[in-house]
């Protein structure tokens, strides 16, 4: 089970700081992929969570497509047009994937 209140606090702002949920053609008002996320004028941080949850893969967690689209291809990551993580060693890359792993325990 993944934590609200731990996505609310660490992964809901570095979202938020990337433009992830920005109109036009990220995750807000043109959705070209699979997540969804609330316009940053009407925020709906259970909308962001619950879209997010979709993106975990609980049998190989490293692998949620959370974490590597917006990696960089040369750090492993997958396509995808917008990679704000350079490495795996990026504070932001870090908070959304200590959430996805505190999931797994709970």
């Amino acid at each position: 089970m993944l934590s609200f209140p731990e996505f609310s606090a660490s992964v809901e702002p570095v979202l938020v700081r990337h433009g992830c949920d920005a109109t036009g053609d990220c995750h807000g008002g043109g959705i070209r992929g699979t997540l969804a996320l609330s316009p940053p004028g009407a925020k709906d941080e259970r909308f962001d969570f619950d879209q997010s949850v979709r993106q975990v893969t609980v049998a190989a967690r490293d692998d949620s497509p959370l974490l590597t689209e917006p990696l960089a291809l040369g750090a492993g990551g997958t396509p995808h047009s917008f990679k704000p993580f350079s490495s795996t060693a990026d504070p932001d890359y870090q908070a959304i994937r200590r959430w996805i792993m505190n999931g797994a325990v709970r």
